[in-house]
């Protein structure tokens, strides 16, 4: 198996687009597609705001100017026709945009740009009785609040796949494996993670919009995070513990009774933490006991995989349910396995893993 280690970072995309039609056939509906305009500019974020075209123009004009200047751009534009080309030359490369085009009567060239995402995306909201795209596609006379939420688009989770890559650690521990992925809802920031894997350059990373469009996210080669320290146990945690390793159970010093491997807390709600140690280690991951040495030690695994051979790995899930994937050579996957996680589960050596 080949380890490799990653960083991606999640910038902001480019800003949506708002095409206005400025067509012979839109002039009397005009001041409705201005009012529009300035109501969803009113209602989204300033740092949300669409670039602004008119049909014909390739040229983006600042949203922040629109409601100064919308009436004399409208003349200006007034005489370039119903084509959307110029427009969509310009974004062409941008096919995880929001796109929204508002106005009325058929748009001439919209036939060359069926199959195209940008087309296929796009939502038609049309005032006035003229089709936008002679039904090619869904038309509807959207509300401001409708058509703000249309063209704020932003990323609503994070996914990390490979078809044989698992991940093995990452440093946003809110995150997950699930449905063979790493998957979170960062929106900002930076994630770093290692996977394993037969072959290198596996994995992909997408930021998911709450379009459902999936945008690609670059990964770059990074070094391995480094993982929490080892402190010691108490003498008392570490008696416990040892006894745990010999009989399966300890003797709860709180109640005088015995508890098995894997009760970490007496059930009495008054009982004082019994392994405090373990306890700081978080709730999240596992945490990892080393009795080789004379004192014990513990090391926190905040997160919620843990390698435990090359083709095995730990997973967490969000109930505290430990599930083993195994690689299978013959289907090239990371499969689950029925092999159960021990409460004092053997990692290597005297290493020990432990769920808390």
């Amino acid at each position: 198996m080949i380890e490799q280690w990653h960083t991606l970072t999640l910038a902001a995309g480019s800003r949506p687009a708002l095409i206005l039609d400025t067509s012979e056939s839109a002039k009397a509906v005009w001041p409705m597609i201005k009012s529009l305009t300035e109501g969803v500019l009113e209602t989204l974020r300033q740092d949300c705001w669409p670039r602004i075209f008119f049909l014909g123009n390739p040229q983006p004009f600042d949203a922040a100017a629109f409601v100064a200047n919308a009436d004399q751009w409208f003349r200006a534009n007034v005489g370039r026709g119903s084509v959307i080309s110029p427009i969509f030359d310009v974004l062409e490369t941008e096919t995880d945009i929001a796109v929204v085009v508002v106005g009325n009567g058929l748009i001439f060239d919209l036939p060359d740009w069926h199959g195209h995402p940008l087309a296929e995306r796009a939502v038609w909201c049309r005032y006035g009785p003229s089709s936008l795209t002679s039904g090619t596609y869904s038309e509807a006379s959207y509300s401001v609040e409708q058509m703000a939420e249309k063209l704020h688009n932003p990323a609503v989770r994070i996914e990390v796949r490979g078809p044989s890559a698992m991940p093995v650690y990452w440093d946003d521990h809110s995150f997950r494996y699930e449905g063979g992925a790493l998957v979170g809802e960062k929106t900002s920031g930076a994630l770093t993670f290692g996977t394993l894997a037969p072959e290198p350059d596996t994995v992909t990373a997408h930021a998911v919009l709450s379009n459902g469009i999936r945008r690609n996210l670059e990964l770059i080669a990074t070094e391995p995070l480094r993982l929490p320290d080892w402190r010691n146990l108490t003498s008392k945690e570490d008696t416990l513990l040892r006894q745990c390793l010999r009989q399966g159970k300890y003797c709860c010093p709180h109640c005088s009774q015995d508890h098995p491997s894997g009760q970490w807390k007496c059930p009495d709600p008054a009982a004082p933490a019994i392994f405090r140690t373990l306890d700081e280690a978080g709730q999240s991951g596992f945490c990892l006991i080393n009795t080789e040495p004379w004192q014990g030690l513990a090391r926190p695994h905040p997160c919620s995989a843990l390698q435990l051979a090359d083709d095995l790995v730990a997973v967490r899930s969000a109930s505290g349910q430990v599930v083993l994937m195994r690689f299978d050579s013959k289907g090239g996957r990371w499969l689950p396995t029925s092999e159960p996680f021990a409460p004092m589960h053997l990692v290597v050596n005297k290493i020990h893993a432990l769920v808390v």
